[in-house]
């Protein structure tokens, strides 16, 4: 058996990662595929009238939610929101349709406070409402699965924004790097 030269061995190993990149796209590309496919399955199946166990088990954590602190959510995993220093901004806890945002008991954010209603609130957000909504109309999306959100607030402070139907982990990562360089900005303003 030959022995590789140096030259071939780095041109195999460069085939190799060319394949690997490829392979990627490959996968990413199908798991999107299989996302909105499971998307227009779970609109015909909620047209039918059919509800998923996740959400008879959403409906019954609300109940629990409402007599908890407001620090307590439920939730399949809590994440942290952290500024470019690594502090904390807030607490998140993501449920398979429902993010609710938590803000840091340090982070004493308004919103009054710019760019919060006139960024994040009244433009962002609204947006991607606004591309769901299109998708309704072009019988792509079920109604009740039209992104939706809310604030809370207490003593004048924010307490939770609480984000419906963000459906996929792309939007939801895109939603929550919204919210932190919105707390960012309010943050250098207060």
């Amino acid at each position: 058996m030959r022995k590789l030269s140096e030259e071939e061995d780095i041109k195999r190993i460069a085939s190799t990662k060319l394949w690997i990149e490829e392979r990627i796209r490959s996968l990413e590309k199908e798991i999107e595929v299989l996302r909105e496919t499971l998307i227009a399955v779970d609109s015909y199946l909620m047209q039918k009238g059919f509800k998923p166990a996740t959400e008879i088990m959403e409906s019954a954590t609300v109940d629990v939610v409402q007599e908890k602190p407001v620090t307590e959510v439920s939730a399949e995993e809590v994440l942290s929101l952290k500024t470019k220093n690594g502090n904390i901004l807030a607490t998140v806890y993501v449920s398979p349709r429902v993010v609710t945002v938590v803000p840091a008991s340090t982070a004493k954010l308004r919103t009054s406070t710019p760019p919060f209603n006139s960024y994040l609130i009244g433009k962002k957000l609204p947006q991607m409402a606004d591309v769901d909504k299109q998708q309704v109309k072009s019988h792509v999306l079920e109604e009740s699965l039209i992104l939706d959100f809310s604030v809370e607030e207490k003593d004048d402070f924010i307490s939770k924004i609480i984000v419906k139907n963000y459906r996929t982990k792309d939007r939801l990562k895109e939603i929550l790097n919204l919210i932190t360089w919105t707390f960012e900005k309010m943050l250098e303003k207060s």
